[in-house]
């Protein structure tokens, strides 16, 4: 929704000032490897672009991935904001609270129907248990990296789907053991973490 022209003017300028600004005069911003960085000559082996490319390339990339034309008309673009300060974006819900900080969770546009959803494989069908309690691992990674908050993270929908919890209890031991950097945010130790998530 933004004018394309005043978009494409302003990040212009926004680039002009970061070229300007260099004090030793660099006119070529050189991608490495592990690093971008400013350089006043070219670097052999390296992709160094000038100020003018860099701002052709920004212009070129508005002008071709905002289409207008981009989605059919069959397809129907909803608004996806609940309340002034809170929306769903992808399978993620977002919020702000009065102190203005923000808070992730897990959105399921499932959660929202007026039935049960089935969101894990059950245990009396015929698949191998092995990959099953895998399942169960990866959603604890991806609750661990969308939800802000510990009760969001704890949430669990398998034990009345034939699971075992001694199983279970296993293999929550073995993420956090193997993802200690996810689970840290919390300020749970693994007992409290394994306590709490089967209490």
């Amino acid at each position: 929704t933004l004018p394309h022209d005043k978009l494409k003017t302003h990040l212009k300028e926004l680039i002009h000032k970061a070229f300007s600004h260099r004090k030793d005069g660099s006119t070529f911003v050189v991608l490495g490897y592990n690093s971008t960085y400013f350089s006043n000559i070219i670097q052999k082996g390296k992709t160094c672009y000038p100020e003018e490319q860099v701002i052709s390339m920004m212009e070129f990339l508005i002008d071709n991935i905002f289409l207008p034309l981009i989605y059919p008309l069959e397809l129907e673009i909803k608004e996806t904001t609940d309340t002034a300060s809170s929306a769903s974006f992808l399978d993620l819900y977002l919020e702000f609270d009065d102190s203005g900080q923000l808070s992730t969770n897990i959105y399921d546009k499932r959660d929202d129907f007026n039935f049960k959803i089935i969101n894990y494989p059950n245990m009396c069908s015929n698949i191998p248990a092995s990959p099953a309690y895998g399942v169960y691992i990866s959603q604890l990674i991806r609750y661990a990296r969308a939800s802000s908050n510990y009760s969001d993270f704890l949430r669990n929908r398998l034990l009345d789907q034939g699971y075992k919890q001694i199983r279970l209890i296993r293999s929550l031991k073995k993420f956090i053991f193997r993802y200690q950097d996810l689970v840290e945010v919390y300020s749970a130790s693994a007992e409290i973490i394994v306590k709490d998530g089967f209490s």
